[in-house]
């Protein structure tokens, strides 16, 4: 917006409107509230303290640890607790700087023609001490004929490696080769 001077001056306006149409006349900024004007070229030097010719921070801040004053850029870099390396895979893992992994796999229990089918699963990696726990679902049936899905038991725990059995209940003969998913957590 800019000022056209070949209008004519509207003496009928109030008093404030019409200082704020002279200071837009003169490039000067205008306080609304109050019609008050400032040389705009001339507000820094009205400032105290170093706001008038600041290149930094007075005092420096932490900013997730790192030292900002505001003279130069600064690099942030993730808080710690996190990604200490990972294998975002099927067969995959997570370790986490504190020394927790989360390991997570899938795998097939054979069709053996009995009533229980296990498999050794090697972890993505070994656990540094030890594996705390283990989990398996199945994502199949035994076989075709009775769509039964096994429940799944974990055996002994190793820093490598476990061993995952479906066991039908002793009803239901293993004739499919049966899909799980697994998850371990350890460190």
């Amino acid at each position: 917006m800019s000022y056209n001077s070949s209008l004519p001056a509207d003496t009928t306006a109030p008093e404030e409107i019409r200082e704020n149409f002279r200071a837009l006349k003169e490039d000067k900024i205008v306080a609304a509230n109050t019609a008050t004007t400032a040389d705009s070229a001339t507000t820094a030097e009205s400032c105290t303290g170093n706001a008038a010719t600041a290149t930094k921070l007075a005092t420096a801040v932490n900013i997730n640890g790192v030292s900002f004053d505001g003279s130069e850029d600064i690099t942030i870099t993730a808080e710690a607790g996190y990604d200490d390396g990972h294998l975002l895979s099927t067969d995959g893992y997570q370790k986490l700087s504190n020394g927790l992994i989360f390991q997570w796999g899938s795998s097939n229990l054979p069709a053996t023609g009995t009533t229980v089918a296990g498999k050794t699963v090697t972890f993505p990696i070994p656990f540094p001490s030890a594996c705390l726990q283990a989990y398996a679902t199945a994502a199949g049936s035994v076989n075709s004929a009775s769509g039964y899905v096994p429940v799944m038991v974990c055996g002994t725990l190793t820093s490598a490696s476990t061993t995952f059995s479906g066991d039908s209940n002793g009803t239901v003969k293993f004739t499919n080769t049966t899909k799980f998913n697994w998850f371990a957590i350890g460190y």
